[in-house]
């Protein structure tokens, strides 16, 4: 049965991106739609999910393979499904909460630097919103030595160190270094917008209480505004335009099969930069050469180290600290930026460092002397645009609607790989500094699951796929929303940016919808 829909704005995907977009429209009584490819989940379930994950290791949220296929063309291999949520909240679901802002350089890297592209608007533009996003989001900390110009404090005081910070602030004294707190959308020492205070579980993936921020609260607070519906296990497949550029109708199907016609006075595509760029080009709306390309990732390079201090990985703290000294810093012109992170160890049994061979009495002995031992420190890199680094449809593998799914190809540059080897410089220079024994730095990279850059925004068609308002080039009322409109990605986590970005088109749209609709 064909169910149809007539709003106001139609939002698609429930992630930071279309959750908070959702909510500020319908706090001015707009009529929304908000749809997602995944499920509605209960937040009651939380601490059932929190002890499946610590207890057995494995993802608390519903996965479906059929419908959540994609291949990789890279060269190296790449799993988007470790990390991505589809369901209400989508990946703020599983994240561990950071939210930094892009700095200043970032929104011109070709002027600053002569690497990549200028973003089509500048820092101060954006501000006022990292300032919004960070109250609505509620976010804790502290303005670092380092840190671009704000204009307003964080809305909550930074967490205290953990315990093994204390290690990498004498490390980092040592080389002169100025460590910064990273800022977290976690609610320190008091209740903030009915969420409860962290009580440092440390298992932040899943907060079991709420303290940690997920994307769910604005989408259950724009529906409970009495002007915003969830739309969930729905998935859109198509956009149809009428001649004039305008989108007639949006093509979506229940887990099922069964259809559903949107119709809207506004469509906003906010599906993840996979997800979104995929749409376009199932479409064929928008700029199909420019769609999915110059698709960009944040590497890691991670390095481990042995101290003669013993900590409890997860149960004195969490990390609090980062470093920004090798972001901006030599050889720039030839490089992306370099940030470096400090976590404790992803499982606190990585602290045992087990030997092939041992078992036993032998095995527990080792286990007692190395536990609490084991140090991590790990760089993120930028990924410069790349056109060649993009999403395609795949011509041979299909979802289970029978569309072709993702093919991702992830393309690294030589200043890419400049770019790593300055990060893993930083990383020994560091490890010497914290006199840490059986010093390891990875030759691997891998992807810190923030997927960017594939819509990007643009000034002129060809160069891009929206305007600087976010709007599909050569449409009238198709808008993008999230991390697939960056034209640069820096190495910084793209969440707050993502939700300052959503506020700013919130704004934009409302004056758009303030307005009397035309035939």
């Amino acid at each position: 049965m064909l169910t149809g829909h007539d709003v106001d704005l139609c939002v698609i995907g429930a992630g930071p991106a279309g959750a908070l977009l959702a909510d500020a429209c319908a706090a001015r009584g707009v009529h929304t739609l908000l749809v997602e490819s995944g499920p509605r989940l209960d937040r009651a379930d939380r601490p059932r999910q929190q002890r499946r994950f610590l207890t057995l290791g494995e993802s608390a949220w519903p996965r479906d393979p059929a419908r959540d296929v994609f291949t990789n063309a890279s060269s190296f291999g790449y799993s988007l499904n470790i990390n991505r949520v589809r369901a209400v909240g989508g990946t703020t679901l599983h994240w561990i909460g950071m939210t930094p802002r892009l700095r200043e350089s970032d929104f011109r890297t070709a002027t600053q630097f002569g690497l990549g592209v200028d973003w089509p608007l500048q820092y101060a533009e954006l501000e006022p919103y990292y300032v919004r996003a960070e109250r609505e989001m509620g976010v804790s900390g502290a303005q670092g030595p380092h840190d671009p110009w704000r204009s307003a404090p964080y809305p909550m005081e930074p967490f205290p160190d953990s315990f093994s910070d204390g290690l990498w602030r004498r490390a980092a004294a040592a080389l002169g270094v100025e460590l910064s707190t990273m800022p977290v959308a976690k609610n320190n020492a008091r209740t903030y917008d009915g969420r409860p205070p962290c009580t440092t579980f440390a298992t932040c993936p899943i907060c079991p209480g709420g303290a940690q921020y997920s994307a769910d609260w604005h989408a259950f607070k724009a529906e409970r505004s009495g002007h915003c519906e969830i739309l969930p296990g729905t998935t859109a497949r198509r956009i149809e335009l009428d001649a004039s550029g305008r989108v007639r109708v949006v093509h979506a199907s229940a887990r099922d099969g069964s259809p559903h016609e949107i119709r809207a006075r506004v469509v906003v595509l906010a599906a993840s930069a996979v997800e979104t760029a995929r749409l376009l080009l199932l479409s064929r709306v928008g700029n199909q050469d420019m769609a999915g390309r110059h698709l960009m990732e944040h590497w890691k390079v991670a390095a481990s180290g042995v101290s003669e201090e013993r900590d409890y990985p997860r149960r004195i703290g969490f990390p609090t600290l980062t470093a920004y000294h090798a972001y901006e810093g030599e050889g720039r012109g030839e490089r992306g930026a370099v940030r470096m992170l400090f976590p404790d160890p992803d499982d606190p049994l990585e602290s045992l460092g087990r030997e092939p061979g041992l078992w036993g009495r032998a095995m527990a002995r080792r286990d007692c002397e190395r536990f609490g031992h084991l140090r991590r420190v790990e760089v993120s890199v930028e990924h410069l645009p790349n056109p060649d680094s993009r999403v395609t449809l795949d011509p041979a593998v299909q979802d289970c609607f029978g569309d072709p799914a993702p093919r991702l190809q992830f393309v690294l540059g030589d200043r890419d790989h400049r770019t790593l080897e300055a990060g893993r410089s930083a990383l020994r220079a560091m490890m010497d500094a914290a006199r840490l024994g059986d010093v390891r730095i990875g030759d691997a990279f891998y992807g810190g699951a923030h997927l960017m850059g594939t819509c990007r925004m643009s000034r002129r068609e060809e160069e891009g796929v929206a305007d600087p308002d976010a709007r599909v080039h050569g449409t009238r009322n198709l808008y993008l929303a999230g991390s697939a409109l960056f034209p640069t990605g820096g190495a910084v986590n793209p969440t707050l940016t993502i939700a300052a970005l959503s506020l700013r088109l919130a704004d934009h749209l409302l004056q758009q919808l303030a307005a009397p609709p035309r035939g």
